[in-house]
């Protein structure tokens, strides 16, 4: 009898465990991408489209403004759509997204807030996510390295 219901313990421990696996492979909020293809994205600037580029896109694509519908804004593109960054995973705006046919890119004033957004989507497995950036600037030194050599530690002087 004894054994009988430690038996039942154990089979209520795997359902559980069971039920939990299944809701955290159920959820549609897990990364799906590989890290791999995003770091080579970033590293290639292949994620990067120029508005230039943009116009000469053969395919379909759809521009994601993600500013606030406060302020104006440069950038006029006819096939675009206002998504606050705030509201870009709402169930409503995922359906816009979801339906989008082409490259979904997305735009901010603030370069740094349609990376967040390119890493988002990315993750979500949202595929063909570009970045419209007005200008590409390699990342590079300003000032040529120079220590200071007149610095000296307080215990250099005893």
């Amino acid at each position: 009898m004894n054994e009988l219901k430690n038996l039942k313990f154990i089979i209520l421990a795997l359902v559980i465990l069971l039920i939990l696996v299944l809701v955290r492979n159920s959820d549609r909020n897990i990364f799906r991408s590989d890290v791999k293809t995003a770091i080579e994205a970033i590293q290639n600037n292949s994620n990067l489209l120029s508005p230039d580029q943009l116009l000469q896109l053969k395919s379909p694509w759809m521009v994601v403004n993600l500013g606030n519908s406060d302020l104006p804004d440069s950038l006029h593109i006819e096939n675009s759509i206002r998504i606050p960054f705030d509201h870009l995973l709402n169930d409503a705006n995922r359906k816009i997204l979801n339906e989008v046919k082409g490259d979904l890119i997305v735009y901010s004033a603030d370069v740094a807030t349609a990376s967040k957004a390119w890493i988002i989507l990315n993750q979500l497995g949202f595929k063909n996510v570009k970045i419209l950036a007005a200008e590409v600037i390699p990342e590079k030194l300003k000032y040529k390295f120079q220590p200071d050599t007149t610095a000296r530690l307080k215990l250099d002087s005893i």
